[in-house]
């Protein structure tokens, strides 16, 4: 794992946004060094989903930056930021439910025409999800909801991203499968993907994670080594207790 400050795969930099008269973000930095996985705690309505809708550019900050690989993507729409390397996987999947799963692995791969090398990238992928292999032909309707995630995170790949963003990987899994969709976050990061994770259960994001940030009300108010946050105080109380952070 490679963790730099000076050249980080995706930065955000003093974000400050708005929905109407109502401030989201104040002053919002963070970085996700080359190779590493990122998680970002926080409460609800803390800004979470707002800072994954700016990164894919989907909302615009009223001020700051938002760099991938030192490129500046606030005048880029979305097409244009993944092919900068930017994958994501989003919450509750959703994948195109009447579509096979192998359609729905195409689709992450529409930025693309070189057919030899994306068939390849199939190919790959499918080494990875063997399970997913199992299914192509299957309408992604009818898979379980791990079976889903699986393919969600699959699709992300074909686009060969460099950094992975995923909104609750886990949210509404089995124990089991938890387990299994952390394994392949690793996985996938073992491969040289940067992760940033936004994810309801902080102590497992915290476990898998290298670094992570805390956000409350539109502001980062910790952030650290995950080992070091896993045991601080302040996130035990407010995050590993009886309920999880949404």
């Amino acid at each position: 794992m490679t963790n730099t400050t000076d050249n980080p795969i995706l930065e955000l930099d003093a974000i400050d946004t708005f929905y109407g008269p109502v401030q989201a973000h104040f002053g919002l930095s963070l970085h996700v060094g080359k190779g590493e996985i990122v998680s970002l705690l926080g409460g609800n309505a803390s800004g979470k989903s707002t800072t994954m809708k700016i990164i894919l550019g989907l909302v615009k900050p009223a001020a700051g930056d938002v760099r991938v690989d030192g490129v500046s993507t606030l005048k880029l729409k979305t097409p244009e930021i993944v092919r900068l390397g930017v994958g994501t996987v989003p919450e509750a999947r959703r994948l195109f439910g009447a579509m096979s799963v192998r359609e729905n692995l195409l689709m992450g791969a529409f930025i693309r025409n070189d057919k030899d090398g994306i068939a390849a990238d199939l190919e790959r992928v499918l080494t990875l999800f063997p399970r997913v292999g199992q299914r192509l032909n299957q309408q992604a309707g009818t898979l379980s909801g791990g079976e889903q995630q699986m393919v969600a995170m699959a699709r992300a790949l074909m686009g060969r991203p460099r950094v992975v963003i995923m909104d609750e990987p886990t949210m509404g899994l089995s124990p089991l499968w938890v387990e299994r969709v952390l394994e392949l976050i690793r996985d996938i990061n073992g491969q040289g993907v940067a992760i940033f994770m936004v994810e309801q259960n902080a102590s497992l994001a915290l476990q898998i994670a290298h670094r992570g940030y805390v956000l409350q009300t539109g502001r980062i108010v910790l952030e650290g080594k995950a080992a070091d946050l896993l045991v601080d105080t302040r996130i035990r109380d407010a995050y590993l207790g009886g309920a999880e952070a949404a």
